[in-house]
């Protein structure tokens, strides 16, 4: 034990530049930055360790959020040992290079997702990983469950309370990170380890839903006499649907255990920590009267009334699926979805009503402008971007940087030093 070599980490490692004058020992080039976070940062002398914090202006970056490909491709772009380098459409070298300076100016924050985390599971993990988490700087979106409650439950307190039901993203927050706060130098990256096996019912999953859209594709084909309001309504209840009958599920388990019917343990658990019921129990917690009966027929009712059709993810993904199934009855798409549209929809429809922008490929930001879906992305102002209209992104990129002030730019170079806003080309060096 004694030959052991414990490590030995110089504390002095954690101050960072730039260095000022210490204001209490004046020792020059020592006083350096220890902590930046939130609307906050902190300096200590690397001699006499006097140590102080300072008030951050407020920030209000622009949250723009990244598809799959376009991070998945810049990764490409910067690292070398992919070896894909030459392969790579410049756009993409552009896009690192303005997206790396204003993440570091602080004037943009690129929130990375689970949607990030499950696709990169299945390809080069660790390389998209570090792409992704290098423009989120640690803001991570809720996941899709968490956001769908949150919509749901405002939308069902209003209608508890007989008032009108008004939006707001940022009411609950989206991320456990304060998204809008100054990005700290350092940061630590944490990761669950996958399994071969869960890799696999990942890839089994994917595979199952394929198919379970091919069939209603090959439905909606023959389905020429409906409208695209038929299908939005069918669309827009299955989701409360869905959700009622796992709740049944769980009831069923609980029922059959409670009798000695065979069931397990394990099948219960599973059900009582599901999305539908954590739902279903939160909404009956906001009615203050009647009996448990009372209150879950009043939140059932709830869920498969018209009322779920004005709550913004439902609208969204409802109108998109109505738009595939319009298209797919009158010959204007010929093949069923496949599996990246079937995730990007949901991404889309969780997250874009979030965003000032979101860059998708050319197929949704097709399907974003047609018809009754671009009037209903319009409410939220959210610029919608793909290599279609790569210049317009660029453009307003460049607006993004020229709305900034010189007393912005000044704080950042105070805080990051003055080489902040170079492109990290190495960053897989």
């Amino acid at each position: 034990m004694n030959n052991l070599k414990r490590p030995i980490i110089d504390p002095k490692k954690f101050i960072l530049p730039p260095y000022i004058t210490c204001p209490k020992c004046k020792k020059s080039n020592s006083f350096g930055v220890l902590m930046i976070g939130g609307q906050r940062y902190t300096r200590r002398c690397r001699e006499c360790w006097f140590t102080e914090s300072y008030k951050l202006p407020e920030l209000n970056k622009k949250i723009i959020y990244l598809d799959q490909f376009a991070i998945s491709d810049m990764m490409k772009a910067v690292n070398d040992k992919i070896g894909k380098k030459d392969k790579v459409d410049q756009f993409y070298f552009t896009l690192f290079e303005k997206l790396e300076y204003l993440s570091s100016a602080q004037l943009i924050v690129c929130p990375d997702s689970s949607f990030h985390r499950s696709e990169s599971l299945l390809s080069d993990y660790s390389a998209l990983k570090q792409m992704y988490e290098h423009f989120s700087g640690g803001g991570t979106f809720y996941d899709p469950a968490t956001l769908h409650r949150f919509q749901i439950i405002e939308k069902y307190r209003a209608f508890l309370g007989n008032k009108k039901f008004i939006f707001d993203k940022e009411a609950t927050g989206i991320s456990s990170d304060y998204i809008h706060g100054w990005r700290p130098e350092l940061m630590v990256s944490v990761d669950f380890k996958t399994t071969k096996k869960e890799l696999k019912e990942m890839r089994e999953s994917k595979l199952k839903i394929h198919q379970a859209i091919a069939d209603v594709f090959n439905r909606w084909k023959t389905e020429k006499d409906k409208t695209i309001k038929d299908w939005f309504k069918e669309e827009g209840l299955a989701f409360g649907i869905v959700t009622i009958n796992q709740f049944k599920d769980l009831l069923i388990k609980q029922s059959m255990y409670a009798i000695g019917q065979p069931t397990t343990i394990d099948e219960i658990v599973k059900l009582a920590i599901s999305e539908s019921n954590t739902l279903i129990t939160s909404m009956i917690n906001y009615i203050k009267s009647g009996t448990q009966e009372e209150k879950i027929k009043k939140v059932v009712s709830f869920l498969v009334s018209d009322e779920m059709l004005e709550i913004p993810f439902n609208k969204i993904s409802a109108l998109l699926w109505a738009s595939i199934a319009h298209a797919s009855a009158h010959g204007g798409q010929k093949t069923p979805p496949n599996q990246g549209t079937v995730n990007d929809i949901e991404m889309i429809s969780t997250l874009l009503p979030y965003c000032d922008a979101i860059l998708v490929d050319n197929a949704m930001f097709a399907l974003l402008n047609n018809g009754e879906v671009k009037k209903e992305i319009f409410k939220y102002g959210t610029k919608i971007f793909s290599k279609n209209n790569k210049q317009e992104f660029f453009d307003y990129l460049d607006e993004v940087k020229k709305n900034a002030n010189d007393d912005h730019f000044k704080k950042v170079t105070e805080i990051y030093g003055d080489n902040w806003g170079q492109p990290c080309w190495k960053m897989y060096h």
